[in-house]
């Protein structure tokens, strides 16, 4: 199989030929600025995946690499992850499905990738409840956007350690790792511990907000990501899908502050809530709420 034509972007579906030829393609297209490596479908007899030392020659190579997608790597680990520190360009980083890199790879790569603006992680499940490299990340680093899905070492307290990143940020989306039967048994989010945290975080940045499959408590103490709903005073998008324990005071208090809302998706559930002596099952959210973004939101185009 020849290897494909390459210009300032490339997404590769590697085959035999590729590890060997690693060096010489690259050296043909030092200029490639976004590269793509994609496992998706992969089987033992396929050939060999790249490695970390693949992914080394990778980052010398490609002097002005700035944005990479890796997906179904599973023969890339944290020594491989940090020689992306090498990529001084680096601006953004995905990763989905790979399931060697734990949370000291990702520190390493908060430390050394010192011009990262956008993260991805997706079905990561080597990463550990470890918060060492979102407080580096908070505090030292750059990112504009966070994204993680469906990491099971990775809860919804964890992300109040980022401290001043929220500062920040421009786009953050949680998707928890959990079945909607799941949020119906309002399983508690094993990142919780309580009196712990502090939600004097500063977020006003923040444009694009998705938070999904999430279990938070009406009337506190820690209301976890919650907090969110009544700081982003930038907030233009919004998504709630199936978190649980939000109520007509979290919108109502979403709507005065976020004056340049312009979109909100709302995926409801019905619970059950104690109204006077009785006990309703319904959504969270009720007329009250509807009423609230009518009036305050005066920007908004898609409810």
């Amino acid at each position: 199989m020849a290897p494909p034509l390459l210009g300032s972007s490339a997404t590769l579906n590697p085959g035999h030929w590729f590890l060997g030829a690693l060096p010489a393609l690259f050296s043909q297209f030092p200029n490639l600025h976004k590269v793509e490596i994609n496992y998706s479908g992969w089987a033992p007899g396929n050939g060999s995946q790249i490695d970390n030392q693949g992914l080394r020659v990778l980052s010398f190579s490609l002097p002005l690499l700035n944005d990479l997608t890796l997906s179904f790597c599973s023969e890339i680990n944290d020594s491989g992850l940090a020689c992306l520190t090498n990529c001084k360009m680096l601006m953004s980083l995905k990763l989905n499905s790979t399931p060697e890199i734990t949370s000291r790879g990702l520190l390493s790569l908060a430390v050394g990738c010192k011009t990262l603006s956008s993260l991805h992680l997706n079905n990561c499940k080597g990463i550990t409840s470890s918060t060492e490299w979102l407080e580096h990340l908070g505090t030292n680093g750059s990112l504009e956007e966070l994204v993680v899905k469906n990491c099971k070492g990775i809860g919804q307290y964890h992300f109040l350690m980022f401290g001043p990143g929220w500062m920040k940020l421009q786009k953050f989306e949680f998707e928890n790792e959990q079945s909607f039967w799941s949020i119906f048994r309002r399983d508690r989010d094993p990142s919780y511990k309580a009196h712990t945290y502090r939600y004097d975080l500063l977020c006003e940045g923040l444009k694009d907000l998705r938070l999904v499959h999430i279990v938070t408590e009406p009337k506190g103490p820690e209301i976890g990501l919650r907090f969110l709903l009544g700081k982003c005073r930038s907030l233009e998008k919004l998504s709630l899908e199936y978190v649980s324990g939000l109520i007509d005071n979290d919108m109502i208090a979403l709507s005065q502050t976020c004056k340049n809302l312009k979109s909100i998706s709302l995926w409801l559930k019905p619970e059950h809530y104690n109204v006077g002596d009785d006990i309703i099952f319904r959504t969270g959210f009720t007329d009250e709420s509807l009423k609230a973004l009518a009036l305050n939101c005066p920007f908004l185009q898609k409810c």
